[in-house]
């Protein structure tokens, strides 16, 4: 072992002694932190999944063969590798040794980008098990990366020559994973192409999973690069003619063959750790308490293609494991079948029957752009119900489709919610389509026309729970008293409530429903006519303008996390929080009237310290005066939703007769548009955690806590929110100046004092 150490100390001071390595990590470090800051700005979310998956392998991909093209080549050229090999050194010593040396060296450039994270740990709440796997990965692919570096150097005496045989072969496997390469194949030769590169191995892990495949895939890449590496060093030393040469070959041949059957066919072997904060690809309690406590047996067929189309190939592995997983948490209770629909016309059949149906994709195929089809569905049976999922494009939010479905299918009467109607609210298929399809997956739903019927009688209806969905015309008192009656009888009701309606044609806005607003403060909130501006917390849209679409800061659609308190995380399901477009504040007064008694308000939604309040909005758009002008004034956190919990007497009666068990609920939120199918549907909706976060509300006013704690199982927002610009450039540019300036002061450093040690005189002592 210190001989091996002997060589990787020898290999360092290579590295560290000359100004070249010092050069390549500042330029590292430095670009990998300009771009890593340019796209977090762009999407300003706490989170390293854009800088591990984007631009950290592209960097690699030239720092590392730069970094290792030396580590043989110059021993040839300077004709010390013959010396060296005659030390009492093995070859895969002297292997290790190079490898441990330039491994070494790139991971200081690796370590140094942990400046990021930390940074923007004081500007938003990251989640750490992610950030610990992401860099897990990031080490593992370095590893590989050298391993190729290498070999590559073992190949030629120019330094040039390895640099651009290592950039090519780490291109190659690059590309292999990207769908440039993949869409132009056969779909089976794609699939064990896009297997074949570390990007793909490497996004599984920066999702916050450590997968033993991929695990075994890093190493099998590793060992052939490095078996190879032995093969071209050690070939050097026997006579190529030698019985003991063509011994070597087939030894090596048959190490790199095992390798990559390991790597490619790891596949197949399952176990992983999951290290996300909220354990998003384990099953999580309440999923297993719904499954374990099943009456009966849930048959749940899986269709997939014998032959799946590349776009859904890591896909499809993903929700067989989930599946499995979730057979084996049932204690026998869920039957899983796995039927590969396009392998016969009775599978194709039966697929049909359970309303899963093929998706189009494209490919490339011999030049001509074809299009395949792919299955990806579920159907689930339990006695006379049955629910799909028709197509998983991801395996976002499927945990809690399935266990919701599940949980609804076991129901024996599901609650019923109304939705009144009337006043202008949004209707379902023009504005709630999305939102209103994931509700009736767990309830009944009814809708009703107040102006039409005259009479809500909620009670007597058969409601547990009364929506209402923003409304843009005046209600009249008749309604909220008999809104106060449902509610005296412990009723439950969510209201979206728009106290500004937006022109946004000509971007003003106009007060909406003042009547709602008056009665609410009976229940001790004050709803303000006004629009609540986040100047550090806010989304970025695009504008047209004369030369096209822009992209601008918009204050007026803040990023609002779930309030900080135990009571609001659980009513919002864990939820962390939505985006607001134009909403008001909510000022909780405590002011009640005499009917309403033991209150209980919890804010749900609330900004951060930085927002302040337009009550003109006669100019919305980005470049309004108002936003400059609001900036400078006192900011502070606003409400935009809050639960209340009570009891009230009934209304228009002399004497107050309160049951203590009829306590009402009841949710208000100054927005209506956070759940509507222009921000949180659609096709490839821009906020589908909103359509979630509107459900746990629905769930907890139910009082359906199962499925309100499985639904808050999702990937969080984390938005970064800066104190002042001084903050935010301290963050920025302490990364991209101070890290580089700190390696360039330790190099000089390091060159003064060896300066200092060759000019020292020796003399002999007596």
């Amino acid at each position: 072992m210190g001989s091996i150490f002997a060589v990787v100390k020898k290999d360092l001071k290579g590295y560290f002694d000359q100004p070249t390595g010092y050069i390549l990590l500042v330029i590292f470090a430095a670009l990998l932190a300009g771009l890593g800051f340019r796209q977090l700005f762009i999407a300003p979310e706490a989170s390293m999944r854009a800088v591990i998956s984007l631009w950290l392998p592209m960097l690699l991909t030239l720092f590392v063969p730069a970094a290792t093209m030396r580590l043989v080549s110059e021993e040839q050229r300077d004709g010390t590798l013959e010396t060296l090999l005659t030390q009492p050194l093995r070859t895969w010593n002297v292997i290790a040794a190079k490898f441990i040396a330039g491994f070494a060296f790139v991971s200081v450039g690796i370590i140094a980008s942990l400046g990021i994270p930390i940074a923007l740990e004081t500007a938003g709440d990251m989640d750490i098990g992610a950030v610990v796997a992401q860099y897990f990965g990031t080490f593992l692919m370095t590893a590989s990366y050298v391993a190729i570096g290498l070999f590559a150097s073992s190949l030629t005496r120019n330094q040039m020559v390895a640099l651009i045989i290592g950039l090519s072969i780490i291109g190659l496997l690059t590309l292999a994973g990207l769908p440039i390469v993949t869409l132009a194949l056969p779909s089976r030769v794609a699939v064990l192409i896009q297997d074949l590169s570390p990007l793909t191995h490497y996004g599984s892990i920066a999702r916050g999973v450590l997968d033993l495949r991929d695990l075994l895939y890093f190493a099998a890449l590793i060992m052939t690069f490095l078996s190879a590496t032995y093969l071209m060093i050690r070939g050097k030393t026997v006579s190529h003619r030698s019985p003991r040469y063509r011994n070597l070959q087939f030894g090596v041949a048959a190490l790199v063959l095992i390798s990559l059957m390991v790597g490619w066919f790891g596949s197949f072997i399952g176990g992983r750790l999951d290290l996300t904060e909220q354990r998003l690809y384990t099953l999580d309690s309440a999923t297993r308490d719904i499954v374990e406590n099943l009456d009966d047996i849930v048959t749940v067929k899986l269709f997939t293609s014998q032959d799946p189309p590349v776009q859904i190939s890591l896909v499809t592995r993903d929700v067989i494991d989930f599946v499995d997983d979730l057979a084996a948490a049932s204690n026998g209770r869920i039957k899983v079948q796995k039927i590969q629909a396009d392998t016969s016309e009775e599978a194709a059949e039966e697929a049909e029957r359970s309303f899963v149906r093929p998706v189009e994709f494209n490919t490339a195929t011999q030049g001509e752009l074809q299009i395949k089809l792919g299955y990806l569905g579920m159907g689930m049976t339990y006695a006379n119900s049955q629910e799909v999922i028709g197509f998983i494009d991801s395996l976002d939010q499927l945990e809690q489709q399935v266990a919701g479905n599940i949980y609804r299918m076991t129901l024996k009467e599901p609650k019923t919610i109304g939705m009144l109607y009337g006043h202008g609210e949004k209707r379902r298929d023009a504005e709630l389509q999305s939102w209103r399809n994931q509700l009736e997956r767990s309830y009944y739903v009814e809708e009703f026309d107040y102006v039409q019927e005259g009479v809500l009688d909620a009670t007597g209806r058969g409601f547990d729970i009364l929506v209402i969905p923003g409304s843009q015309k005046e209600i009249f008192p008749d309604l909220f008293n008999e809104i106060d009656q449902y509610l005296s009888e412990g009723g439950k009701v969510l209201i979206l409530i728009d106290p500004v309606l937006i022109d946004q044609q000509r971007m003003r806005g106009s007060a909406n429903n003042p009547g709602m607003v008056n009665w609410l403060r009976e229940y001790g909130i004050d709803v303000g006519t006004d629009l609540v501006m986040d100047f550090e917390a806010h989304e970025t849209l695009g504008f047209q303008s004369a030369y096209g679409v822009v992209n601008l800061p918009y204050p007026y659609w803040p990023q609002v996390p779930t309030s900080d308190n135990p009571n609001a995380k659980a009513i919002s399901g864990g939820s962390p929080g939505a985006v607001l477009p134009w909403a008001s504040s909510i000022e909780i007064t405590n002011r009640f009237s005499n009917e309403v008694q033991d209150v209980e308000i919890t804010p749900l939604l609330t900004t951060y310290n930085s927002a302040g309040l337009d009550i003109d909005y006669d100019d919305l758009s980005p470049r309004s005066p108002r936003i400059e002008e609001l900036s400078r004034t006192e900011l502070k956190e606003r409400h935009l939703a809050v639960s209340i919990t009570g009891r009230r007497c009934p209304p228009l009666r002399a004497v107050c007769e309160i049951d203590p068990e009829d306590v009402f609920r009841m949710i208000v939120a100054t927005d209506s548009d956070f759940i509507s199918e222009q921000m949180a549907g659609g096709r490839q909706p821009r906020y589908s955690e909103h359509i979630f976060l509107g459900l746990n509300w629905i769930d907890w006013l139910a009082q359906e806590d199962a499925l309100t704690q499985i639904r808050g199982k999702g990937e969080r927002f984390r938005p970064l929110v800066f104190s002042s610009d001084l903050h935010k450039n301290i963050v920025q540019y302490g990364n991209i100046i101070g890290v580089p300036a700190l390696i360039i002061i330790i190099g000089l450093v390091r060159f003064f004092l060896r300066r200092n040690t060759t000019r020292k005189v020796y003399t002999r002592g007596r």
